[in-house]
């Protein structure tokens, strides 16, 4: 008997979300940057049907379920096209070479960006396997790249990074994908809950909007990306007891404040948020378990330090009540099914927030392919209807990267990652000057208490 895996709530919503808006992309995308000579496609065909072989999840295609009403699943295909799965950019050919363009080394001018800019906004196809894999070689066969473009209808963030890991890890075992245990409500289930309509009426107030956000729309997206190590952001943050993410938003507020257009006198903007609801049970599954917070980044505040403590403030509230994450999902499982779409679609609208941000969890590699290692992995993020610039963190081991999605009308649409990587310049200046006891900043104190 054929296994159907059925889609979870948010999976299903997403999918009526793709099918209300054929055309969007609704993606998660990867950069993979890799060192040394670059496989052959044929090669790298090859090392993708024995890893298919090992994890037949990563065939799973979408079916629809007998019955009354629609309803849908993922089942195993054997019968993959690989030709269809895995292609080369250009097909013929390789791309010149030079001084690596935006930071890659190997790559020539802005050949990379330009690259994942041309191939990234496309809707991922689901009659087969909803992933594809892109290859793209410097031309002085020292550098290559991977780009990996999934459908959200079956992987988030950590999803994504199960199939990277299954794909390229070097020693994966297959009991990497595992059921999920039944999550048990507890006795906080109505706190939780509570404390998540709490939170959600904060995205009925209004947005403020800075001069870049006014700029003309084009319709066409384009990215930026950087990298640093993520030791050094934790380093960053725990003097003040602040952790990854917030050193990530304190960055991106100081980005946005520097920003072409964004004038030193915003208060704040006002940004969607994405937060794992994954219970320990569904670590390995590919699904979407995540949630939206709303939260103000603190622009205004003009030392990079108060920029860290009022994050650091900031997000600590939204975590009171109980975890962040699980009264939103509680709440969302209890909404009527045709809701469902529509909420998804309003909270990344751009009516509540000005752009979304999301930190990932990233890959704990090591990663190689055909003998090759994987040095980085960028997100790229994508772009949804009435969303003009979105903004992730993730990586893999300690590397981590900083990419951007921007509607080209936008200012500077392509500055922002550069922004944010001189702002934890900024912000690790900062921090090594109150250690040493010579820091100048506002008024807040910089340890709770």
């Amino acid at each position: 008997m054929v296994r159907i895996r059925p889609l979870n709530a948010f999976d299903t919503a997403l999918l009526d979300y793709q099918l209300l808006h054929a055309d969007v992309p609704i993606n998660v995308n990867c950069l993979l940057v890799g060192t040394g000579p670059a496989p052959g496609i044929e090669a790298l065909r090859a090392w993708v049907a024995e890893r298919l072989l090992r994890f037949p999840l990563l065939t799973e295609r979408l079916v629809c379920l007998p019955g009354r009403r629609a309803r849908y699943g993922w089942r195993a295909d054997p019968d993959v096209d690989l030709d269809h799965l895995v292609r080369e950019h250009p097909p013929a050919g390789v791309l010149g070479g030079g001084d690596g363009g935006a930071g890659e080394p190997g790559f020539a001018g802005t050949e990379l960006r330009d690259f994942v800019e041309r191939h990234s906004s496309a809707v991922v196809p689901v009659a087969g396997p909803p992933w594809q894999l892109w290859l793209l070689r410097a031309a002085d066969d020292t550098a290559f790249a991977l780009l990996y473009r999934a459908s959200h209808i079956q992987q988030d963030g950590t999803a994504k990074n199960l199939v990277l890991s299954a794909l390229f890890g070097v020693g994966s075992d297959p009991t990497a994908f595992v059921p999920p245990q039944r999550r048990e409500p507890g006795r906080a289930r109505s706190r939780e809950v509570g404390a998540a309509v709490a939170r959600s009426l904060q995205w009925l107030a209004p947005t403020a909007r800075s001069a870049p956000f006014t700029a003309p729309w084009l319709g066409r997206t384009t990215h930026s990306w950087a990298t640093t190590s993520l030791a050094r952001l934790r380093a960053i943050g725990a003097p003040v007891g602040g952790t990854v993410n917030d050193v990530f938003l304190a960055g991106l507020a100081g980005a946005l404040r520097r920003w072409e257009g964004t004038s030193e006198a915003t208060e704040g903007l006002p940004v969607a948020m994405a937060i794992s609801t994954r219970q320990p049970g569904e670590r390995a599954m590919l699904a979407n378990f995540v949630a939206g917070a709303r939260i103000v980044l603190p622009c205004a505040e003009p030392l990079p330090l108060d920029r860290l403590l009022a994050v650091r403030d900031r997000t600590d509230r939204l975590k009171q009540g109980g975890t962040l994450g699980v009264g939103e999902r509680l709440l969302f499982e209890l909404l009527p099914a045709r809701i469902r779409p529509r909420l998804f679609g309003a909270g990344l609208s751009g009516r509540s927030s000005a752009l979304s941000v999301s930190n990932q969890a990233g890959a704990p590699g090591p990663l190689a392919v055909a003998g090759q290692p994987i040095t980085a992995a960028v997100p790229i993020p994508t772009l949804f209807p009435g969303q003009r610039l979105a903004c992730h963190l993730s990586g893999l081991g300690d590397t981590v990267s900083v990419g951007t999605a921007a509607d080209a009308g936008l200012p500077g649409s392509r500055d922002l990652a550069g922004l944010w990587e001189a702002e934890v310049d900024l912000l690790e200046e900062a921090v090594r000057a109150l250690l040493v006891g010579n820091g100048q900043w506002g008024g807040r104190r910089a340890r709770r208490g």
